[in-house]
C-alpha cells in the first residue's frame, strides 16, 4: 500500500519527485553489498542531508514500494551473490556523535510513523501471503539450514510480518526455539517454546503477542550454547543490514546482553538475521550509536513493485 501522493506532475517527467525517487532507488538496487563495517562521524554527518531527502521522497510518497530488486537472482537485500546471506558475521555499534544523534531523532519518528500506516494498511490476506513468502526464503538460508537453537520473534495480531510458518517449520525440523518475554517496558528474555501448542497456551501481552511465563522453569537463549540464530524483528531495514525497531530498544538491549553472555563463554554471536516484506525495505535506516548492524535480512523478490 502506497501513501496518496499529492503531486500533480507525471511519473515520465525527469525533474518530477517521482523520477527523483525512482533513480534513487534504482542506484541502490544495482549497488552490490559490501561488509558493513563501523560508520565515522565525519561520513555520518555527511550523509545527514542526503537521507532527509531520500527519507522524504521515499516516506511521504512511498517510492521506496518501488525499490527494484530485479537487478539480482535473489531475493534478499542487496545481494548479487548466489548466497543467501547478506552482511558481516562481525557485530558493530554504528558510531555518531551528539550532534548527529539530535539529527537521527526526527528521522526515525517519521520512518516509523510512516511504515506503520504501511503495514497496518495491508489486508490480512495479503500480509499473511507475503510473509509465508518470506518464510519460504528464510528457510533457505544458510543460516537456517545449520542452526541448531533460534530465537523468533511471535508477531502481533496486525501490522507486522506474520511468523507463524516459521514457528511451525522450527518446530518441525527439530530444532530449539526461544521466544520474547517482556520482563519491562524495555527489556526482555528469551524462554524456550517446546511446541505450537505451547505457545498458543502463552498468556498474551498487552500487545496481544502471546509470551512464555517466567514461573515454568524454561531455558533462556542466553544459557542456550547452541543457539545459532536470531530471527529480528524491525520496521524497517535497508541493504546495508541496518533496522529501525519500533523505538523501545528491546533487541539491542538483548544483543548487548547476549554479546556479553557469549564472551564470557568464549562463544560467537549467534547470526542475527532480520526478516520483512518488501514494502520495509528503504534506501537507508537512520541510526545511533547504539544500534546494531545485522548479519542478514530476508525479505522476497516482489516484481510488481519493481
Amino acid at each position: 500500500q502506497r501513501p496518496n501522493d499529492p503531486t500533480t506532475q507525471r511519473p515520465n517527467d525527469p525533474t518530477s519527485p517521482e523520477r527523483e525517487a525512482h533513480n534513487i532507488t534504482q542506484h541502490h538496487a544495482k549497488t552490490t553489498i559490501q561488509q558493513p563495517s563501523k560508520i565515522n562521524n565525519h561520513t555520518a554527518l555527511t550523509t545527514t542531508t542526503t537521507l532527509t531527502l531520500a527519507l522524504t521522497l521515499a516516506l511521504t510518497r512511498g517510492c521506496s514500494n518501488q525499490r527494484s530488486h530485479s537487478s539480482t537472482q535473489h531475493h534478499h537485500i542487496g545481494s548479487s551473490t548466489q548466497h543467501h546471506h547478506i552482511g558481516s558475521t562481525q557485530h558493530h555499534h554504528i558510531g555518531s556523535n551528539n550532534n548527529m544523534q539530535s539529527n537521527i531523532k526526527p528521522l526515525k519518528v517519521l520512518l516509523r510513523k510512516n511504515m506503520r500506516k504501511k503495514l497496518r494498511s495491508m489486508s490480512p490476506e495479503t500480509l499473511k501471503a507475503e510473509s509465508q513468502k518470506v518464510a519460504k526464503e528464510l528457510f533457505e538460508t544458510k543460516e537456517y539450514q545449520s542452526a541448531r537453537a533460534l530465537c523468533v520473534f511471535v508477531s502481533m495480531p496486525k501490522g507486522e510480518i506474520d511468523t507463524t510458518a516459521i514457528l511451525q517449520q522450527i518446530f518441525k525440523d527439530g530444532k530449539r526455539c526461544f521466544v520474547p518475554r517482556c520482563i519491562s517496558k524495555s527489556d526482555m528474555v528469551m524462554l524456550e517454546a517446546k511446541s505450537m501448542e505451547d505457545i498458543d497456551h502463552f498468556p498474551k501481552s498487552n500487545w496481544m503477542i502471546p509470551e512464555p511465563p517466567l514461573d515454568q522453569g524454561r531455558a533462556t537463549a542466553l544459557e542456550c550454547q547452541e543457539l545459532d540464530m536470531v530471527v529480528v524483528p524491525g520496521l524497517a531495514f535497508d541493504d546495508q543490514n541496518r533496522r529501525c525497531g519500533q523505538g523501545a530498544g528491546f533487541y539491542d538491549r538483548f544483543f548487548q546482553k547476549l554479546e556479553a553472555s557469549r564472551k564470557k563463554a568464549e562463544l560467537g554471536m549467534p547470526k542475527l538475521v532480520g526478516i520483512c516484506l518488501p514494502c520495509q525495505v528503504v534506501d537507508q535506516v537512520p541510526t545511533d550509536d547504539y544500534d546494531y548492524v545485522l548479519d542478514n535480512v530476508v525479505t522476497f523478490c516482489d516484481h510488481q513493485r519493481d
